[in-house]
């Protein structure tokens, strides 16, 4: 590998390179230089800003190529950026060097230019885009960072058009970064005009998000969007999306919203709470108005003189609208019930499902969910399994509980971020054929929870580099081939979710549960005699 300019497949994907970028490092002819740039990149695309402009400078030190300088200057003016620092001087550099640059590097610096411009940076000329034939990455992003100048600039409906345009270019690629920011950009810009359409692009920009993001890094501003506008509609879905902020990473410029995200979320098995000055008063304005609780009852509580009020108790004082300003126990019980209504309608809803169908949807619901320890037990997961067949019973065992109740609405609908999860890892499941997927299920259940997450993530980094090409051809452990055979999975994408794992340990561990899941049972064993001897 000669230099930057062989690392284009990095640039083309982004973050989304990191198992082919994982495995070229331990190539042993990759040059010092490209092995400098893909550590930086590394670094940025986990939102270690600071740590990744310190290694930039430590590396142009002794940076002899000039297209690695300018591309190396030109991220460290995008990650100052991204750390509240604006570097004019730097700006100004690489603006009055761009005729000096070869073109694949001049591209990539001319829209890391351009968004810094998006940024509210006023300069005297803005820079010109360069009649070239752009790569389709370099194209999309180009789109996105002339969208963010326009709409800085107030000419909503131009930027529009050149969100749309980033986000049906990434889309082809897949370019992750530009598919969800393109979304999530154009849904914060048209939030005030059209709250309705903003929540839905925000949905969408969520749905990919969990798609293509394990951890949602760099990207998490995509979470803060969609809150803010549930928060602003009295959404009762905030509670999920409250749920998913504090079960994730959560990057140092987010800790405010990971403080306001942990207010909205649900306590399950709250059943009393203590009668407050504040709930007294919610309960005065709001919630007691002709609803059957004798005077004294309403008067004791109001009085302070009842200390605790049952949940069933707040249940009877609660309006149709509850918003999301609502004392916690008032809100708390708003959504529980809200739960159960949703649950009500989804054993109809699952007959519609051929049986095979519903397994699929179980298990990727499972294995999509951040937070499943009510379910992990192995006999809990087992019976909810089998019970499957029969809906009706599978309903009853799954009504005990307000959480495995959500689990069911899940499998039909889930959160977006869920929903993206659940469909990356269909993508796997749904090439398994029936008896394929059973024996798969069975030796899964009996796992440990730990072991189930990594295998879990897997197959969801499977799903996620279906059908994408790195130019180079990924290579791995046999235990991945046989894997693959078993299961009748396309060797590529595996190899790409094995590299996905950056830790060695981790990938040894990998080893061993893909060993787990192919070897043959005592019964299977028995069939393949048969077999033979006919």
């Amino acid at each position: 590998m000669k230099g930057i300019v062989d690392l284009k497949e990095v640039f083309r994907y982004g973050a989304f390179s990191l198992p082919a970028v994982n495995y070229m490092l331990l190539e042993e002819n990759l040059s010092k230089e490209c092995r400098e740039i893909l550590c930086v990149l590394k670094l940025a695309w986990k939102g270690n800003f600071k740590e990744a402009v310190q290694r930039i400078d430590k590396v142009l030190r002794s940076c002899k190529s000039e297209a690695a300088k300018y591309f190396l200057l030109a991220n460290k003016l995008a990650f100052l950026k991204y750390t509240g620092k604006v570097d004019m001087n730097l700006y100004r550099y690489l603006k009055r060097n761009l005729p000096k640059m070869s073109k694949s590097i001049r591209d990539t610096v001319i829209v890391t230019l351009i968004n810094f411009e998006a940024s509210g940076i006023k300069p005297l000329r803005k820079v010109r885009v360069w009649k070239n034939n752009y790569r389709k990455s370099t194209l999309s992003f180009l789109y996105l960072s002339l969208a963010r100048r326009k709409a800085n600039s107030g000419r909503l409906s131009e930027a529009a058009h050149d969100y749309i345009q980033a986000y049906r270019l990434s889309r082809e690629i897949p370019h992750p970064t530009c598919i969800v920011s393109s979304l999530n950009d154009l849904a914060w810009d048209i939030k005030e005009k059209h709250p309705r359409l903003a929540h839905v692009l925000s949905q969408r920009a969520i749905f990919w998000l969990g798609y293509y993001r394990e951890e949602p890094g760099n990207l998490f501003g995509a979470l803060d969007t969609l809150f803010v506008m549930e928060k602003d509609m009295n959404s009762p879905f905030i509670h999920s999306t409250a749920h998913i902020i504090v079960s994730l990473p959560v990057p140092e410029d987010y800790l405010s919203l990971f403080k306001k995200a942990k207010k909205f979320v649900l306590d399950y098995t709250r059943s009393i709470y203590p009668n407050t000055s504040q709930l007294r008063r919610y309960i005065k304005r709001v919630a007691w108005k002709g609803k059957s609780l004798s005077s004294k009852g309403i008067s004791d509580i109001l009085k302070g003189k009842t200390k605790m009020i049952r949940a069933d108790t707040i249940r009877r004082l609660l309006t149709s609208d509850v918003d999301a300003w609502a004392r916690f126990p008032v809100w708390n019980e708003w959504i529980k019930m809200e739960i159960e209504l949703k649950f009500k309608e989804l054993p109809e809803k699952l007959k519609e499902f051929p049986f095979h169908q519903r397994q699929i949807l179980f298990l990727s619901t499972y294995m999509a969910f951040l937070d499943r320890e009510f379910l992990s037990r192995k006999e809990r997961l087992k019976k909810a399994y089998t019970l499957l067949e029969d809906i009706e019973s599978f309903a009853d065992f799954m009504a005990k509980d307000h959480r495995t109740m959500e689990f069911v609405v899940s499998m039909v609908k889930a959160h977006p971020f869920i929903e993206g999860r659940k469909e990356a890892v269909k993508k796997a499941l749904e090439r398994m054929k029936r008896r394929k997927l059973e024996r798969f299920t069975l030796k899964y259940i009996e796992m440990k929870e730990s072991d189930r997450k990594l295998l879990d993530r897997f197959l969801r980094n499977y799903g996620r580099y279906y059908g994408v090409r790195f130019g180079i051809r990924l290579k791995g452990p046999d235990v991945v081939r046989e894997f693959a055979k078993k299961y009748h999975l396309k060797i590529q994408p595996l190899f790409a979710a094995f590299w996905c794992e950056e830790d060695g340990r981790v990938r040894r561990r990998l080893e061993r549960i893909l060993r787990h899941m192919v070897l043959y049972n005592l019964i299977e064993i028995a069939i393949l005699f048969v077999m033979v001897e006919k």
